[in-house]
């Protein structure tokens, strides 16, 4: 029976700052702080070490070539471990396989646990100039089932995937990381929202704003609906003339990137919170288990939706979901929610937000299947 379990925590992408916007970075720190319940845990983290530019996008196409970025490791780093936390690089690529590999062959018992974070992936892959890179993928992961004793899924129901059995967690994260939001003392009935994210079609921006913008073609005096957008928005959103008069009017408020102290006093002055009207173009009828839907509600912060939240029962009195299809979003009903959610004292109410998130999407709830797993496989 094992009495020290030796961990590896190894992950892929952009190095991000824990004060930095990501929520990615904070959940990936609160699953290393879970996982050092059973040992010892060493983070592997592979990241770009130079910015891409039109030939390294080129070669990421080619078959021999890596699909994210090149990496390299020691094979010390990889002895001796017990267990493995291995989070998805964007695409499963040979050298991806080939770290597996060589991590199995080094730890011949030691459990490798893949993380997905989204299943299926296929679709958010698409378009001609991904086409390569999913062709690769779809190649490699054929082999994953060699290496991986687990895959581990959020927020999915699926069994088996690519021959492998699963363990499914829901997103969560650190509570204690993360404040009530200070409720705003103001006199004022305007009705400030707010949406996060590494924005791209999914999240369906432009079915809000298309909303807005009919909003106030009725009249320039209707009560005034603004919105704070948090996060890197190039790819997705066309400034227009009437979204620059928007923007202009201060009625869309656009920050990009924001540090997370600068984004709590985003977070002070809102008092709705917007999750994804567009992950039907997707996956139709997908549910969201996003990081940043765990942080709107430690945040005390009624949601408003086009697909369902994991852990939001529909019938939850502070979350409104909307269609799930093209349609423009009706900015009088989130209104309408917005003040019967109010009818009682918003600090009562944020408090009650929190408290039901906490419950269901702390850290140790997300990691408890993990936890348990590792502890049934060395300590039964």
């Amino acid at each position: 029976m094992k009495t020290n379990i030796s961990i590896a925590y190894i992950d892929f992408g952009d190095r991000f700052d824990p004060n930095g916007t990501s929520g990615i970075e904070r959940k990936k720190l609160s699953q290393i702080h879970e996982l050092e319940k059973l040992g010892h845990v060493k983070r592997l983290a592979f990241y770009p070490k130079r910015k891409k530019n039109f030939l390294v996008n080129i070669s990421r196409l080619l078959p021999y070539f890596p699909s994210t970025f090149p990496f390299v490791y020691n094979e010390k780093q990889l002895a001796g471990i017990d267990v493995v936390y291995f989070r998805k690089p964007s695409y499963i690529d040979r050298y991806t396989i080939r770290l597996l590999k060589d991590i199995k062959k080094l730890n011949p018992e030691g459990l490798i646990l893949f993380e997905i974070p989204t299943y299926p992936y296929d679709k958010e892959k698409a378009g001609l100039g991904k086409y390569p890179l999913l062709m690769k993928d779809r190649w490699n992961r054929r082999k994953l089932h060699k290496y991986v004793n687990r895959i581990v899924l959020i927020a999915a129901k699926d069994k088996e995937v690519f021959k492998i059995p699963t363990i499914t967690i829901s997103n969560g994260i650190d509570f204690s990381r993360t404040r009530l939001r200070e409720i705003p003392k103001s006199s004022s009935d305007d009705v400030h929202g707010i949406i996060v994210g590494n924005f791209e079609f999914w999240h369906g921006l432009d079915r809000i704003i298309k909303g807005m913008k009919a909003y106030y073609k009725k009249s320039k005096s209707v009560r005034k609906f603004i919105l704070h957008i948090v996060g890197p928005t190039n790819n997705v959103l066309r400034i227009d003339q009437e979204t620059e008069e928007l923007i202009a009017l201060g009625l869309i408020r656009l920050y990009g990137g924001l540090t997370f102290t600068e984004l709590e006093k985003v977070y002070n002055v809102v008092s709705l919170s917007f999750e994804a009207f567009g992950l039907h173009r997707r996956f139709p009828g997908q549910i969201s288990s996003s990081v940043k839907s765990r942080e709107y509600g430690a945040k005390g912060l009624p949601i408003i939706s086009a697909c369902k939240i994991d852990y939001i029962p529909e019938d939850y009195p502070y979350f409104l979901k909307v269609s799930e299809d093209e349609s423009p979003i009706d900015i009088e009903s989130m209104i309408k929610f917005h003040d019967y959610v109010y009818s009682v004292e918003a600090q009562i109410v944020a408090a009650e937000i929190r408290d039901f998130a906490e419950k269901k999407c702390s850290s140790e709830v997300m990691m408890s299947p993990i936890i348990s797993f590792c502890t049934d496989y060395y300590y039964s």
